[in-house]
């Protein structure tokens, strides 16, 4: 008697495991895609075009950003960003396209950028103007471009991607991921 309750009770454990697995699974997993020779990709969406810009040592902030960044600081809230990077500015243009029916927002915290040994770096944001990405909501049926930018110590001869990757500050809706090749591409 004890041996058949116990067998039940197993069994309706493994059950619920089970269906909490599925209904657990279909939100959680995620879809990669990659674009090997930096061709646009859609995550959810948005469609993204991401090009290699160039390579700077030093950008300048726009006085309205000094001004706006200092009451900021002084506030205790932020710290200071720099014009001259640690080693080099690696900078992308991102043109992305809304192809959906609601507004998505996009910030430069959904981006960031792996070498060959999958280092990943996260974007810098400098205050250089208003084509930099920094939170942007982005209207149904609408484009943008922007650039962005990441401190890395620069190597002529390594491959770089960018990867895209949703978070709660923006594109929460989708459970994809992108890279995409931006630089020596084979």
């Amino acid at each position: 008697m004890v041996r058949i309750g116990g067998v039940i009770v197993i069994g309706a454990i493994l059950t619920v495991i089970g269906i909490s697995f599925l209904f657990y699974s279909d939100e959680v997993l995620t879809d990669v895609k990659v674009s090997n020779f930096g061709e646009p990709i859609q995550v959810g969406d948005i469609m993204f075009d991401i090009q290699y810009v160039a390579n700077f040592e030093y950008l300048e902030k726009t006085k309205e950003f000094k001004i706006a960044e200092q009451a900021e600081i002084d506030r205790g809230l932020i710290e200071a960003s720099n014009e001259k990077p640690e080693h080099t500015y690696f900078q992308i243009q991102v043109t992305a396209e809304n192809k959906g029916s609601e507004i998505v927002r996009l910030t430069g915290g959904q981006l960031h950028l792996y070498d060959d040994s999958n280092t990943r770096y996260s974007p810098t944001f400098v205050g250089y103007g208003d084509s930099e990405l920094s939170l942007i909501d982005l209207e149904p049926q609408k484009a943008v471009t922007l650039t962005t930018q990441f401190d890395i110590e620069y190597d002529e001869e390594m491959q770089y991607r960018v990867g895209i990757v949703p978070n709660r500050h923006g594109m929460e809706g989708t459970q994809e991921i992108a890279f995409i090749c931006i630089r020596n591409c084979s």
